[in-house]
């Protein structure tokens, strides 16, 4: 296997650095478009089969040097109660949202959510087995105070006033929907390193909705306490946090080996404030593909620049 990926993860010494794309299995990919064209994205998810095709098409067609998982974080959290639906145009949505002491007192949180989530375990299964010469498989989970937003609001927001709303206004309430989906998070993590995945990742899209006050009290330590608990994996762990650039001191502390940095921040002065126990990923603009390919180059050649002086660095 070529593990060029894993060892920036660990800060390592590494001949190159490793490259992944974040939605890497994809729409821009006449392959997957095919595949879809035929069937519901959801449908696709729950089909290891197809699930572990389209993980797997970036590998062979654009040579990254890491697969991640093809799944959605609002899938997670079906063994827990949540009643989950997707609609062709307006994405997954949530028919019970969580909003009250009672939602979320009715949450489980199994021990053994194979039942729920067979699926993307047999998939990874099969990716495992496939890529067991090739590159490493990168597992994941929706971070839980983004996947706990979604469940509150019950569907994508521009403002996820509601999640916010309740965050404040009802802490306690908030609190213990984060515990539950951060204990579920972990167990689901756990279960995907034993199916073969070499990395685990937490992706907190909205986590930029907080400040660095609100983030320490309201999500760092939920996010430290998945991490704590996976941890005994020994696979590298990975979180993003979207937008959240003023609590990068914070997320400093969260306990992962690589911190995902966003284009809204200069790579260097990320891996100032991080310090030297982390590795980082990142950060290019997406949207400077459409430039020239002379500025292309110069972006990337300027984003490897930044990245020299961290740890580990995966582009």
């Amino acid at each position: 296997m070529n593990d060029t990926f894993l060892k920036a993860c660990r800060g390592e010494k590494v001949q190159y650095t490793p490259v992944w794309l974040m939605r890497q299995a994809g729409r821009y990919l006449p392959e997957y478009q095919k595949i879809l064209s035929k069937l519901d994205f959801l449908t696709a998810c729950r089909t290891p089969e197809i699930a572990a095709e389209i993980t797997m098409q970036p590998v062979d067609i654009i040579g990254v040097d890491a697969a991640i998982f093809y799944s959605d974080i609002t899938t997670t959290v079906v063994p827990m109660g949540m009643d989950l639906h997707y609609q062709e145009g307006k994405g997954p949505s949530y028919s019970n949202p969580v909003r009250t002491v009672a939602d979320v007192d009715r949450l489980m949180v199994p021990e053994d959510s194979s039942e729920g989530l067979g699926f993307v375990y047999e998939a990874q299964k099969i990716c495992a087995r496939e890529l067991a010469n090739k590159v490493p498989l990168i597992g994941f989970a929706g971070a839980p105070f983004t996947v706990s937003a979604y469940m509150i609001e019950g569907a994508g927001s521009t403002s996820f006033a509601i999640t916010r709303r309740m965050a404040f206004a009802d802490t306690p309430t908030f609190k213990n929907l984060m515990d539950k989906v951060a204990r579920h998070t972990a167990n689901y993590l756990k279960a995907q390193a034993a199916a073969g995945a070499n990395a685990l990742m937490l992706f907190d899209s909205h986590a930029g909705l907080l400040g660095p006050r609100d983030y320490r009290e309201l999500n760092l330590p939920f996010v430290k306490q998945i991490i704590a608990d996976i941890k005994s994996t020994g696979v590298p762990i990975l979180y993003f946090g979207l937008g959240a650039h003023a609590s990068l001191e914070a997320i400093s502390k969260c306990g992962a080996d690589v911190i995902g940095i966003d284009y809204g921040l200069r790579l260097d002065e990320a891996v100032e404030r991080l310090g030297a126990n982390v590795s980082v990923q990142g950060n290019i603009e997406p949207y400077v593909f459409f430039r020239s390919r002379q500025e292309i180059q110069d972006r990337v050649v300027e984003t490897l620049a930044f990245g020299k002086n961290a740890r580990g660095h995966v582009f």
